[in-house]
């Protein structure tokens, strides 16, 4: 790691979501670490300010209180960040990292190599996992696959890797994690009705999980970034179709774990 700041504390900033502040972490490990500090309530202004319309509908109302304490018990689990906290008025920032957004639109790489770019890093940060918790919380029945599978971002019929999967017997030792909502459209979606969901009321309880894991299966979202940091060892991303898997947020070429159906 490398600490610019000349002994200043550095105090970096994100407004969220909860994927990018995530892959925007290995910055802030880069740069030696500091206080963090979450912008509370700023997605509609974000979507007005830097891309002319609403957030999208999943992004709408979030970042909020609610989702600050959601977080705060992971994010203090960090070796590098020593304070995390929501940002007030009088903060002093010594870095940005909403700077990322001017460039978000059209970018050709993951977010992590686009944060490196706003930030003029040239080392790669991409390649290598960034994220730790103190301990992993088994899974039930020796099962060793986690899956969490949004509703953003899927097609209109489901992969036809996820009935090769179930054939295989993979439904028997996975367990699935998210929205209970999202359990049960993934179950009317896929017919996989034997793996049990686990509730994970804060993001420490999901990154304890998805660190016991062998295998992470999911789309885009929170949890595949998590599973990319902290280094589970076989991840497969289920990428949007709408555009270039180059330009995939979940595109990480030099990690060899991650793989796309």
């Amino acid at each position: 790691m490398n600490n610019t700041s000349n002994n200043k504390t550095q105090k970096f900033k994100h407004s969220g979501a909860l994927g990018d502040l995530i892959y925007s972490l290995p910055i802030v490990r880069h740069l030696g670490g500091g206080e963090f500090y979450l912008h509370l309530n700023q997605m509609a202004w974000i979507g007005q300010h830097y891309y002319g319309s609403p957030p999208a509908p999943f992004h709408q109302g979030r970042m909020t209180l609610q989702d600050y304490n959601y977080m705060q018990s992971f994010m203090q689990a960090q070796s590098y960040i020593t304070q995390f906290d929501t940002l007030t008025p009088d903060r002093e920032i010594t870095h940005n990292l909403d700077k990322f957004r001017p460039l978000f639109v059209g970018h050709p790489t993951n977010y992590i190599d686009l944060y490196a770019q706003v930030f003029g890093i040239s080392e790669c940060l991409s390649d290598q996992p960034w994220l730790t918790v103190p301990r992993t919380r088994g899974l039930p029945g020796g099962r060793d696959t986690v899956i969490n599978r949004t509703e953003r971002w899927i097609p209109p019929t489901p992969n036809p890797q996820w009935a090769l999967w179930r054939a295989q017997g993979l439904e028997d030792r996975a367990v699935f994690v998210g929205l209970k909502q999202e359990y049960l459209k993934f179950q009317a979606d896929t017919g996989w009705t034997s793996l049990p969901w686990i509730e994970t009321p804060t993001m420490l309880d999901l990154a304890e999980v998805i660190a016991a894991a062998d295998t992470f299966i999911g789309n885009q979202s929170s949890a595949l970034a998590m599973a990319i940091g902290l280094g589970v060892p076989n991840i497969h991303c289920e990428a949007r179709t709408d555009m270039p898997l180059t330009r995939n947020e979940c595109y990480f070429p030099l990690m060899t774990n991650v793989a796309y159906f």
